[in-house]
């Protein structure tokens, strides 16, 4: 008698899973880190948006520059712990053309000095 030679025996196909297993772990490792930082970019703008926050800068939908003045003020990392967040970030304002609007007394990007906002870092 002479035996069928099989197209997809249990190796083959345990090779198969272990090799999709493998594809899928990877994929789900790279891909929360783009997630991560933009559900973080989320969290800085919400806090810094909403009028209940006490980081927020805006005071009856407009930004009050008191508040702005004191967060410009305010040491980096107890910034960050107030928004808690843990990725490094600068705030920074535009016009609707794109151009970065100083504001007087102001550093032009509020965050990490490892960011860089028109050629300045962040302070």
């Amino acid at each position: 008698m002479s035996k069928k030679k099989e197209l997809f025996n249990f190796n083959k196909a345990m090779a198969l899973l272990l090799i999709i297993a493998i594809f899928i772990i990877i994929k789900a490792a790279v891909a929360p880190q783009t997630s991560s930082l933009e559900q973080e970019a989320n969290i800085v703008i919400a806090k810094l948006t909403d009028g209940h926050e006490g980081i927020s800068l805006l005071s009856s939908n407009e930004i009050d520059a008191g508040k702005l003045s004191m967060l410009d003020k305010m040491d980096y990392n107890e910034i960050k712990g107030m928004l808690g967040v843990k990725n490094d970030f600068c705030v920074y304002f535009e016009d609707a053309t794109g151009n970065i609007v100083k504001i007087d007394g102001i550093n032009p990007g509020i965050g990490s000095d490892k960011i860089y906002v028109n050629g300045e870092p962040c302070r």
